[in-house]
């Protein structure tokens, strides 16, 4: 769980199920005091003799670099919709 404000703070899970050869169906679900549930399934590698754990930790890895590529994004979008106005 991350510090900050109630309606900040998260709490995450993350659940790796096997897919096609070589590969997982990792499920995310986060929920927060704001967001009741925030579900995201992934397909991500998984090598030959990889733990679940692994898998799982390598999904919420990519998934917070994505995260936070999506948050810049949303703050340029916000910014030219407020600078219009």
């Amino acid at each position: 769980m991350s510090e900050g404000p109630g309606q900040f703070r998260w709490t995450v899970t993350a659940e790796a199920q096997p897919g096609d050869p070589g590969s997982a169906l990792v499920t995310v679900v986060a929920r927060n005091e704001l967001v009741p549930e925030l579900a995201i399934d992934m397909s991500v590698d998984w090598h030959a003799g990889a733990e679940a754990a692994d898998v799982e930790g390598r999904a919420l890895v990519i998934l917070s670099m994505l995260c936070k590529e999506l948050a810049a994004e949303c703050e340029r979008e916000a910014a030219l919709r407020f600078s219009e106005g």
